[in-house]
């Protein structure tokens, strides 16, 4: 039973339960209200400051809207309406400051990534006391919300986790209402509605191809216009090394446990790094790294970003050379390559790849294959090959990576040179000394 109501600009009123009221008003989910949805992108579309905080009261009223939909063919508790509800509520919880950028970090230093991070707050967090006094078990809604093994019923799982679950139809309206472009705005009522459940899965009415085939669109276009646009990266990748130079100074991933992580939001680090003084270190090292964090920030709030020096399309159908493109050691090895052609320093060099942690959203975690759609044969519900009906999907299930190499606007021509000069052969693959 809703107990009060929330205005929210994308899905008009967004009723919460008392057990909600009381999750959402905890520290760990309050805190939300400080980290960015899409981190430093409001450089470039300046709307773009929605927080996680609305994006997750967003999730959760999407995720109640799907268990309604699945109910006409399978029974759902008010238990694991609530649940499903709580675990899209707390699907984000383990974000850090500047989100994506952050995990970029912590994946390098600690291992960790947002959904571990999550899982661990849950647990370790007031957030624990407060679901186990509303009678839930944290473990419960860790497995909904983060994990891998299916305890319970799939389709359960899969309104919170699946290839068009709540936290994706959420992000692309809201974020695509924020930042004012249109690609984003998609009918996720048609889509909710044409949920159902075939076996423990849940699939999509055919007769709704036209609204999934606009969803796939729009995450493919989002990327390419917002997530992945060349501006946006190259504030997310300078913001990434001032926190990299800064780590060990301000302990941005040398939290001991999971309350002294809740402390970091955004403001938090930005004025930490905007603090820093070169003067207060006598250790030469530790003098250099803060120069370089600073001088990053100064950049960042001057709007004086890195520019793209080379751009590259390719063609990638092949899983291995996918996972190449994400490699550390490739892309180091590339900029070495570069910096060394074009006379400059390794670090005025940086290769981007669109699979990297701090992009979020990347299409190619989609494959339109791995959709269930299904339509009636003589009454009955059957699985169909979607590829089968959909010209548009196929053509998206061959889609392009683009590498991209940022410097600093003095180096523009002699790394464009030298850029072109490293990737000129095809395929890409040969290029790849392991």
């Amino acid at each position: 039973m809703m107990i009060k109501y929330i205005r929210d600009p994308i899905h008009g009123y967004i009723g919460i339960t008392d057990v909600e009221r009381r999750i959402i008003d905890t520290w760990p989910v309050q805190r939300l209200r400080g980290i960015k949805q899409l981190s430093i992108a409001s450089l470039v579309y300046p709307g773009g400051e929605h927080t996680r905080f609305s994006h997750s009261l967003g999730a959760m009223h999407v995720a109640g809207l799907i268990a309604d939909s699945l109910k006409k063919s399978v029974e759902i508790s008010e238990n694991d309406w609530q649940l499903v509800r709580l675990a899209s509520l707390l699907h984000d919880v383990g974000h850090g400051p500047f989100s994506h950028s952050y995990e970029e970090l912590i994946a390098e230093k600690r291992g960790l990534n947002h959904e571990q991070m999550g899982a661990r707050i849950v647990k370790e967090s007031e957030l624990a006391d407060v679901l186990k006094d509303c009678g839930y078990s944290p473990d419960e809604i860790v497995d909904l919300a983060f994990g891998k093994a299916r305890k319970r019923s799939d389709y359960l799982h899969q309104i919170t986790a699946s290839q068009v679950d709540s936290d994706k139809l959420d992000f692309l309206v809201r974020d695509s209402y924020y930042t004012g472009v249109e690609y984003g705005r998609i009918d996720i009522n048609r889509l909710i509605q044409a949920m159902d459940v075939y076996g423990n899965d849940i699939a999509i009415d055919l007769k709704a191809l036209y609204a999934l085939e606009a969803f796939m669109i729009a995450r493919y276009e989002m990327f390419l216009a917002v997530y992945y646009h060349h501006a946006v990266r190259s504030a997310e990748i300078m913001l990434h090394k001032a926190m990299g130079h800064a780590d060990e100074i301000i302990g941005l991933t040398s939290f001991t446990d999971v309350n002294e992580f809740l402390k970091m939001d955004d403001g938090y680090v930005a004025t930490k790094l905007r603090e820093l003084n070169p003067a207060d270190f006598n250790d030469p090292e530790k003098r250099r790294q803060v120069e370089k964090a600073k001088e990053i920030m100064r950049m960042l709030d001057n709007r004086k970003l890195l520019k793209v020096a080379y751009q590259r399309d390719v063609h990638v159908k092949d899983a291995y050379v996918a996972k190449l493109l994400s490699d550390k050691n490739v892309r180091r090895q590339k900029e070495q390559e570069i910096a060394r052609l074009a006379g400059v320093e390794n670090d005025d060099v940086v290769v981007d790849v669109p699979t990297l942690d701090s992009i979020p959203y990347y299409p190619r975690e989609i494959d339109p294959m791995e959709i269930p759609v299904f339509t009636y044969i003589g009454g009955n519900k059957e699985l169909v090959q979607l590829s089968r009906y959909s010209r548009l999907i196929n053509v998206l299930k061959g889609y392009v990576d683009i590498i991209r190499v940022y410097t600093s606007p003095s180096h523009r021509n002699n790394v464009e040179k030298a850029a072109g000069e490293v990737f000129k052969t095809l395929p890409f693959s040969a290029q790849i000394n392991m």
